[in-house]
């Protein structure tokens, strides 16, 4: 009788601690699953993608050609320089930093030929020579801005016509050489500045230089319509800095449009 009573309470010990670790688990082993998880595979890194090669241009020599607004001054220089980007205020030498930092694996050049107080109808020579001098793949033309404060006298639309006459004149000699040219619109002038005397012609002149540049296949950079007047200086005609530093921004964006090779393609 002690026998069966001593076996029966060791066989409800044994069933008690098997109860006893199957609910509870092991404590390092929450799930109840006991052991150590498999190791899990280290992530692979992501594949290291191609060199990017650097954006581009198919042009390399940019001629700026005009006035004081292209020169960056405002007085006309005491004689004839060599053409490089010019003065550091001057858009051109602006464009030039704008151009040579984004196309870095190239040498783009910038040639400044903007000679303050010039007009449009006396400059077609000047352009021709400044052409042979610098051997441009593109001409930026930015004038009439003179020609426009000097017009006096009822004869304002035959001025006027006249001016674009002139700038027509360079665009076609420019074109028979094979060397594309943008016409840019002159920027807005604030009334009642002391050089401001073209305000009142300035729609009719942009207007009709956009319809004759489009007439001679050349490009157009609407300066006009993208620079507000409050760029404009004291004098009433002639942009402050940063009204140059937006000059070249409005021109090096129509450069790139027109002329970059985009990284994808640049190797082909």
């Amino acid at each position: 009788m002690f026998r069966r009573q001593f076996l029966i309470g060791a066989g409800a010990a044994l069933l008690t601690a098997g109860l006893t670790e199957g609910c509870g688990g092991s404590p390092t082993s929450p799930g109840g699953g006991g052991g150590t998880p498999p190791p899990q595979p280290n992530p692979q890194p992501p594949p290291t993608p191609p060199p990017s090669t650097p954006a581009s241009l198919r042009i390399t020599r940019i001629l700026a050609f005009g006035d004081s607004m292209t020169a960056g001054t405002t007085s006309p220089p005491f004689s004839l320089r060599a053409l490089d980007a010019g003065l550091a205020q001057s858009y051109p030498f602006k464009l030039q930093t704008l151009l040579s930092s984004r196309y870095s694996s190239q040498t783009v050049s910038v040639f400044n030929a903007g000679f303050a107080g010039r007009k449009a109808f006396e400059d077609r020579s000047r352009l021709a020579r400044s052409i042979a001098d610098s051997s441009p793949e593109l001409v930026i033309l930015l004038e009439g801005a003179n020609d426009l404060n000097s017009i006096v006298g009822p004869a304002v639309n035959a001025a006027i016509d006249a001016t674009v006459a002139a700038m027509e004149d360079m665009v076609r000699d420019t074109a028979a050489r094979n060397i594309p040219i943008m016409v840019a619109t002159l920027p807005p002038q604030r009334l009642g500045g002391p050089k401001a005397g073209g305000v009142d012609y300035l729609g009719k002149y942009n207007n009709d230089l956009k319809t004759m540049a489009l007439k001679k296949g050349a490009m157009l950079v609407d300066l006009n319509a993208q620079f507000p007047v409050a760029l404009i200086g004291q004098d009433g005609l002639h942009p402050s800095e940063l009204g140059y530093q937006t000059f070249a921004d409005i021109v090096f964006d129509a450069i790139k449009t027109h002329y970059e090779i985009p990284p994808s393609t640049a190797s082909r």
